[in-house]
């Protein structure tokens, strides 16, 4: 007798199921529906780096983590980078011949690096000041304000044995500004900080003085950095007129007889 499709046993293909377990039509094989796609998190691969970005910045990450290490009896928490050179200084000290041309290696890059760097900011500053330096003489030579140039050519600072550069003064219009306010609240603050000072002699356990002094300070200590950086722009301007009158001072040697 032939056998219907309601009646056909369980099969071993899997591409032909037994009735009861196929899929009936207009139904959904999964009633939760179709599950939806993981967002991507958003990383070095988003950004178009690949492997090699990511190893190299868990590198990165792995040498500024703090390690602990000890020294005796005393026990700090150190960048593991830094605790892999102590390491290394101690390998090459006792004889590691190896350990000792790695950290060659490494100083002369560093300051290589460094030297470099330390040129490249003393050409700047030299080029800066010849720049703008003839700029605030001619306002200081008409009576006028500074220019809004800053940093000011005189408060960049070159050391003549190092070649090391150092401002020493506003580097924006806005640090201008706030060293301004700053300068005249200290004014105003600077008969009170006499005051406390006096009282504190009096008093030297009293706290609430001491808070006092110690907040009025700062104000002082500002005022005495900043009279310092008016002497020296008073004392650079009255070098560079007294080398300017000299080279416009004409030539009064008298002149022996002719031969």
């Amino acid at each position: 007798m032939p056998s219907t499709k309601d009646s056909r046993t369980a099969s071993s293909n899997y591409r032909k199921p037994p009735v009861a377990h196929q899929f009936k039509k207009g139904t959904s094989g999964n009633p939760n529906g179709r599950p939806r796609k993981k967002a991507v998190q958003p990383g070095f691969g988003a950004l178009g780096g690949g492997i090699a970005d990511r190893l190299g910045g868990m590198a990165l990450d792995e040498a500024i983590r703090p390690v602990t290490v000890r020294e005796g009896d005393k026990v700090s928490e150190i960048p593991a980078m830094q605790a892999l050179i102590r390491t290394m200084f101690r390998a090459a000290a006792q004889g590691d011949t190896k350990a000792g041309r790695q950290l060659l290696e490494v100083i002369a890059r560093a300051e290589s690096g460094r030297t470099g760097s330390a040129l490249e900011i003393l050409e700047h500053a030299v080029k800066y000041k010849e720049k703008y330096g003839p700029i605030f003489e001619q306002h200081e030579r008409e009576g006028l304000d500074p220019p809004d140039i800053f940093p000011h050519p005189d408060d960049m600072i070159i050391n003549e044995t190092t070649g090391e550069v150092t401002i020493e003064g506003p580097t924006s219009k806005e640090q201008a500004g706030a060293r301004k306010a700053v300068r005249q609240q200290s004014f105003e603050s600077l008969h009170r900080y006499f005051e406390v000072e006096a009282a504190l002699a009096k008093e030297p356990t009293n706290g609430a003085l001491k808070r006092e002094f110690k907040e009025l300070k700062k104000y002082h200590e500002f005022l005495m950095k900043d009279a310092e950086r008016i002497v020296r722009h008073e004392e650079l301007r009255l070098s560079r007129r007294a080398l300017e009158t000299k080279s416009h001072k004409p030539n009064t040697a008298k002149r022996g007889p002719k031969a």
